[in-house]
């Protein structure tokens, strides 16, 4: 169940947010701190809640920054990064950690010990491992286009279960699991697995 006052607290964060002078000189900000503790029951200061809901976007969805103000911390997220890559036939003894720094975010040339992954497949067939999910293509500047299966629970909306699928080279794809059951994991490693992909876990 959401709790009281949880669209109410929204709909300030967003209000706070639309000042973009320094927070210091927001006027209406002690009002508004005032609101934010009557509506949470929480004793937030004006500082606080200016510092919190500035660009709030840059560190929290709204629904998690709803979260925050009503318990006092960011909900708990688990997050899992993959990276998934192809040797060509006779190829042994690379080293995985050094393949993955080399391509994870697009820094090498393309390496003739690897194949070229089918990215568009792997998406289509790791859309089949969430089904019911919503998908969506992420508008960002990679090599390939991202994509991302997501679903939400409408009783904890601040909680999102999400896979992000995206790549900086054709010869490499990363899956970013958030808040994805262990089943449905296993499945999507499963997808690239059965294509002869190696998978590693890059470091944090």
């Amino acid at each position: 169940m959401l709790p009281e006052n949880y669209e109410a607290v929204k709909a300030l964060i967003e209000r706070v947010s639309d000042y973009y002078g320094p927070v210091e000189e927001n006027p209406e900000l002690e009002e508004q701190a005032a609101e934010m503790r009557r509506l949470t029951g929480r004793d937030w200061d004006a500082e606080e809640v200016g510092n919190w809901c500035f660009e709030y976007w840059s560190r929290a969805s709204l629904d998690e920054t709803a979260y925050y103000f009503f318990h006092g911390d960011l909900p708990e997220t688990e997050e899992t990064e993959l990276a998934f890559w192809k040797y060509k036939p006779g190829v042994a003894g690379l080293d995985p950690a050094a393949v993955c720094e080399r391509y994870r975010f697009g820094r090498g040339k393309p390496m003739k010990a690897l194949e070229v992954l089918p990215y568009e497949e792997i998406v289509g067939r790791l859309a089949r491992c969430f089904p019911g999910w919503e998908t969506e293509e992420i508008d960002r500047k990679f090599s390939l286009k991202p994509a991302s299966f997501y679903s939400e629970d409408p009783e904890r909306p601040w909680y999102t279960r999400e896979v992000r699928v995206y790549s900086y080279s054709d010869q490499m794809i990363l899956v970013n699991f958030t808040n994805v059951p262990p089943e449905m994991q296993t499945a999507a490693v499963a997808v690239l697995e059965d294509l002869g992909c190696l998978r590693y876990a890059p470091e944090k």
